[in-house]
């Protein structure tokens, strides 16, 4: 069961023995091939079963939450009104990065089908091609996650996390319409155990 734990930004995440789990951005399909589009990017993991498929994307802010706040606030309306130490150009709010995220991750996905057995690389990517390829992706028994797992203490006098949470929970869900998913704005004290665990 070791084997099936993945890091990303200081946190362990183990994943069900019976799943297969890639780092996307780490896959050879995504550096020699999708990256070569502009601003190409993907989630962090996405695991598969027979099951479920998910998107998973990490964003642990602990410690630099002042640097985050812009980024928690939907559709990018406090990018330009809130302080940070860090340039915005070019970036957005995390409801908006993480549907972005998502769709050209599918994209790679069907991508990566094209090309049928002519590339090596797509070994590590057949499971979770052969599950958006076949009838049971349009069976609703077989879930579909969009999960932005998020990190920080960014609760205020005026909303607490949880509210923060579900405000960019609702507006992920909007645009990510096009997809049958379920979306999850989760931190370590909230996330499905059924799917990952922290495990540092």
């Amino acid at each position: 069961m070791e084997n099936n734990v993945r890091e990303e930004s200081g946190l362990k995440f183990q994943f069900p023995e019976n799943e297969t789990v890639i780092k996307f951005d780490d896959t050879k399909f995504y550096r020699d091939y999708f990256n070569k589009l502009p601003n190409a990017k993907g989630v962090d993991f996405i695991s598969v079963d027979k099951y479920k498929i998910a998107f998973i994307e990490v964003k642990n802010c602990i410690g630099d939450e002042g640097n985050c706040r812009w980024r928690i606030a939907p559709n990018n309306q406090k990018r330009n009104k809130t302080h940070t130490s860090v340039n915005v150009e070019g970036r957005d709010s995390l409801d908006i990065e993480m549907a972005q995220k998502t769709a050209m991750t599918i994209a790679a996905l069907i991508g990566a089908k094209s090309f049928g057995d002519t590339k090596e690389c797509l070994c590590e990517l057949r499971e979770y091609i052969q599950f958006l390829s076949k009838d049971a992706f349009s069976d609703n028994s077989k879930k579909k996650y969009v999960i932005l797992f998020l990190e920080g203490d960014f609760g205020g006098k005026t909303r607490s996390k949880k509210m923060i949470m579900k405000a960019l929970q609702d507006s992920i869900n909007k645009k990510l319409k096009w997809i049958n998913c379920r979306v999850s704005v989760v931190d370590s004290d909230t996330y499905n155990t059924k799917l990952f665990q922290i495990v540092s």
